[in-house]
């Protein structure tokens, strides 16, 4: 029998409710969660958004989902965390919970008896995620980054079916490109992200990411929504037909660029823009667009996945996120 937070599962059961958490310090915060168990038996599927609480496209499809799924057509159990850093979302504070300023997706697996970030962390890996055979921890840009949509998995060196599964799912999603990352490589590193400790648990998870700049737009929305809808219908929980997308690529690789200056970010290209190899990419100069101190030319033939959306960089900034074709 499925259990969440001490709470037998039945099938049939439908709802949605709050649960409070509180760290050492006496703050306080809640993880809002949902439960649909399906009349028919099937698998479970975790569903997951707002890790950062201004990516507003996955909440949106996320409680979409809950509002529209019924009991009667679904096989199987969909156990959802719509905002899973309420304080962020609540605050409208990109990136970091502001209890404590830490990054969720920089967190996982997280430590039951941390900081607030770090409880958090442990409670979504362990009384959510690890209770289902998959989980979809949706993403998007964060209210200052700009991005095509694309979906990531992890490579779990210990267990290829679970990578092959996870990968499965990433292309179901139905975004136009696909990529994997990895603990350590040569592309950009997971480490610290949700979809990244549920994999290594055995569990095949995917992040897409769809929509940023703090907007939620009908349009992103629905494509999250979809998505999701499509790894249903794939795992035999939904009836339907999926949706394709002919023009999906897989990338060779991923990884991101990174400012190491305080200065102006100087950006010469958009998102879903496909570069040839040495094109000039972004500048970095000084607060008065006189000095150059580093400018950025493609590595090879790719697509421009993200962008930061400011003008002003700060040393340690992501600028952009590069697939290789």
């Amino acid at each position: 029998m499925l259990e969440i937070l001490g709470q037998e599962i039945q099938r049939g059961d439908k709802f949605i409710k709050d649960y409070p958490v509180t760290d050492g310090q006496g703050n306080e915060t809640l993880l809002p969660y949902y439960v649909i168990a399906g009349e028919q038996d099937g698998p479970v599927l975790c569903i997951t958004s707002g890790v950062h609480g201004t990516e507003y496209p996955g909440i949106g499809a996320n409680l979409k989902l809950y509002n529209d799924i019924q009991t009667k057509d679904l096989a199987g159990t969909i156990i959802g965390v719509p905002q899973c850093n309420f304080a962020s979302f609540q605050a409208k504070q990109p990136f970091v919970n502001p209890i404590d300023g830490k990054n969720l997706n920089d967190t996982f697996p997280g430590c039951k008896d941390g900081t607030m970030t770090e409880r958090l962390c442990h409670i979504l890996v362990h009384e959510f995620a690890a209770k289902a055979q998959y989980h979809i921890d949706m993403h998007s840009g964060d209210s200052i980054e700009w991005l095509h949509p694309y979906a990531f998995y992890h490579i779990n060196e210990q267990d290829l079916a679970v990578t092959e599964i996870a990968r499965a799912m990433a292309k179901v999603y139905g975004l136009d490109y696909v990529s994997y990352t990895e603990t350590a490589g040569a592309g950009a590193t997971d480490k610290g992200n949700f979809y990244a400790a549920v994999s290594e648990l055995g569990i095949p998870s995917i992040q897409p990411e769809i929509g940023g700049i703090g907007l939620i737009e009908c349009k992103t929305k629905l494509l999250h929504y979809n998505g999701a809808r499509n790894v249903l219908i794939h795992l035999g929980m939904l009836p339907g037909v999926k949706t394709e997308n002919s023009s999906q690529q897989e990338l060779s690789r991923f990884y991101r660029l990174k400012s190491d200056f305080d200065g102006i970010y100087h950006c010469f290209v958009r998102p879903g823009d496909r570069i040839e190899k040495g094109r000039h990419l972004a500048t970095i100069t000084d607060y008065h667009g006189q000095e150059i101190y580093k400018e950025f030319y493609a590595e090879e033939d790719c697509v421009i996945l993200w962008v930061m959306s400011t003008f002003a960089a700060r040393k340690g900034d992501n600028l952009m996120a590069i697939g290789v074709i």
